[in-house]
């Protein structure tokens, strides 16, 4: 079995881990919506329609950027707590 860099932590702290990096995740997501929001319609509003070139960069670094960096470490915090024996 591999070593899982989580192994140290206790349940209630990996669980707290599990909860900051979702939160995290979520967080940017709105962000980026809002943001994304808030140039559209300072383009339209502005009559710049060359602002619309920043959406794809804020949405690879508000949604793809979070995807790719907290759900793998959430899939492990969530797989050592599936590895512990369950206490009664």
């Amino acid at each position: 079995m591999l070593h899982n860099e989580f192994a140290q932590y206790t349940l209630e702290v990996l669980e707290k881990k599990k909860r900051h990096f979702k939160r995290l995740q979520m967080m940017m997501l709105i962000l980026t919506v809002v943001f994304t929001v808030i140039i559209a319609i300072a383009a339209v509003t502005k009559d710049n329609m060359k602002v619309f070139q920043l959406i794809p960069f804020l949405v690879i670094a508000g949604i793809a950027f979070p995807l790719m960096v907290f759900g793998p470490i959430r899939k492990k915090i969530q797989a050592e707590i599936n590895s512990r024996p369950v206490s009664a």
